[in-house]
């Protein structure tokens, strides 16, 4: 992480119990407890700039995050929530990205509506050279909505031919019509798989952000 990154959160993924319930005679094996363990989310501020919406005041946010899974694991599908509680009528202008599905480089682009946009690198930049400068590389199919709410969610799905999960770091982009002190609180449900001989799925555990007892809850500034 750059130096000017705030980690919000770095917590537990542990089993969902209701999900457990519902899983049936036909569906994997579960991942056995001890094997979840490692198994984390991190999400961290990236970056906060004040921004001009309509001549008014207000930010655009970048967050990071990334899903660990335990040893020898991948995640296949994730769905991150984040439910803004103040200041008081809070809602989101827009959110990026609303919908990616290749790992070409991009860059989020912002105008003075507080629209979000993606650019893509040109074909002559090296992915290497594109993460150096401004671009974004998403490792899996990304979706997001909540535009108008105060809710905001992505849903991350690995891609079903490579297999490979969902990667590592995912940059995330709101932009929000107020300055000041902004708190909210995370959810997560994430499904955790394990291959066997051949990649061969052989188990499966659906977890959530801690044990479902507490909130895990965020400040973030944006400044005039």
């Amino acid at each position: 992480m750059s130096e000017d990154t705030q980690l919000l959160i770095d917590a537990p993924l542990l089993a969902d119990a209701d999900a457990d319930e519902e899983l049936g005679p036909g569906d994997a094996t579960p991942i056995a407890d001890e094997d979840l363990r490692g198994s984390r989310l991190l999400l961290a501020k990236k970056s906060v700039t004040p921004i001009q919406i309509d001549g008014q005041s207000g930010g655009l946010i970048k967050l990071s995050c990334t899903f660990q899974p335990a040893y020898n694991t991948r995640f296949t599908w994730a769905r991150l929530r984040i439910l803004l509680q103040t200041p008081e009528d809070i809602h989101i202008v827009d959110l990026a990205p609303q919908e990616i599905q290749d790992s070409q480089p991009v860059k989020i682009t912002v105008d003075d509506k507080g629209t979000l946009g993606l650019t893509y690198a040109p074909a002559e930049a090296s992915v290497e050279q594109s993460i150096q400068k401004e671009y974004e590389v998403y490792h899996c199919t990304v979706r997001g909505s909540g535009i108008t709410t105060a809710k905001a969610r992505w849903d991350f799905r690995e891609n079903e031919h490579r297999q490979d999960g969902l990667g590592t770091e995912q940059t995330l982009a709101l932009t929000l019509p107020v300055t000041g002190k902004v708190t909210g609180i995370v959810l997560l449900n994430a499904r955790l798989a394990r291959s066997g001989v051949g990649s061969v799925l052989d188990a499966i555990r659906d977890l959530i952000l801690g044990d479902g007892e507490m909130d895990y809850s965020f400040v973030m500034e944006i400044p005039e």
